[in-house]
């Protein structure tokens, strides 16, 4: 937190000695507007983070399901069975897992495209700047590429919309078990079933994604912070009948008054403006920022999950983090 604010401490100690040098030559006082002020801007800046971070936790939540479901998928996949109470056989069963595995890091790559209205990115608490270019963290075609079956990467090559498509993929291929007799059509309903939850997750990921949230609020708050932060040192700083001679008497007396006024008066700037960036960085859950949702880590997860529960291929090593962060 003190790393991304060392600018604006600077700036704010800066700015309260110059509202300490002229502040004597002001003779209304500011202190009762300030208030209101201030308590306008807390009551809008507290709905600001409300609704921030009710964004950022339906995004969670929402990867929590994507979670759950990916494992009931891979349990259900796993001891899928056919009419004779035979496993199903296992190449078919493999390809549901592999084409679930890159439909996550498909989902996962789309969902960290650069949002419409973009923010500057640095790599600490309320930055956003990417740190690597590891293919774990789905920034590159490379990401999902890597996922894709041979048989599907050809027929993506066109395609708007590429984890809508591998999930029709899925969906043809259980339709083809059941037609051919491999499976029950019970079995093809709870299948079914559960590819349609997957469908909604990621329509509600992209309802989140392709909903900026409202620039109103968030350029609003921001404006009405730095309008508050601008006027509170004026509100802070007791007027003395010193004189208007500039002399040593007058810049020790100022001197003294920046002493007394710069830790509590930086303190509460601090304050407003560590809220108004915490809001702002829980405005797009899917960016990869340090804050985000770390979806990136969560796909991981859920691959290793897969294969250490089904078998089938290797199983990759934990995303490990950056900087003490996981994306």
């Amino acid at each position: 937190m003190l790393k991304d604010s060392r600018g604006f401490i600077f700036v704010v100690l800066a700015w309260t000695a110059i509202v300490v040098m002229v502040d004597d030559f002001v003779t209304v006082d500011l202190s009762p507007p300030v208030t209101v002020l201030g308590l306008t801007v807390a009551f809008f800046l507290g709905f600001k983070n409300t609704s921030a971070f009710a964004r950022w936790w339906e995004a969670r939540n929402i990867w929590g399901e994507v979670v759950n479901a990916s494992r009931d998928w891979g349990n259900v996949i796993s001891n899928l069975v056919g009419k004779d109470g035979t496993p199903v056989d296992e190449e078919i069963r493999r390809a549901l897992i592999e084409r679930h595995i890159a439909w996550l890091n498909m989902l996962a790559y789309q969902l960290r495209t650069s949002s419409r209205v973009s923010r500057g990115r640095k790599p600490w608490m309320f930055g956003h700047e990417w740190q690597s270019n590891r293919l774990e963290l789905h920034q590159t075609t490379e990401s999902w590429r890597a996922k894709q079956l041979g048989e599907d990467l050809p027929l993506l090559v066109d395609k708007d919309n590429k984890a809508v498509f591998l999930l029709k993929r899925q969906g043809e291929m259980v339709s083809s078990l059941a037609q051919t007799g491999k499976i029950e059509p019970y079995w093809q309903v709870a299948l079914m079933e559960r590819l349609a939850r997957l469908a909604d997750a990621q329509g509600r990921c992209e309802r989140i994604k392709n909903t900026p949230f409202p620039r109103q609020i968030a350029e609003v708050g921001r404006i009405f912070s730095w309008i508050f932060i601008f006027l509170l040192p004026f509100a802070f700083h007791d007027q003395r009948d010193i004189g208007w001679e500039f002399n040593v008497t007058f810049l020790l007396s100022a001197f003294h008054d920046w002493l007394s006024l710069a830790p509590i008066g930086g303190l509460v700037c601090w304050v407003f403006y560590v809220t108004e960036q915490v809001s702002a960085s829980m405005e797009d859950p899917f960016d990869g920022g340090v804050t985000d949702v770390p979806i990136s880590t969560l796909c991981r997860n859920i691959e290793i999950d897969l294969r250490q529960m089904t078998g089938w291929g290797m199983v990759p090593s934990p995303t490990q983090p950056i900087e003490r962060a996981l994306y």
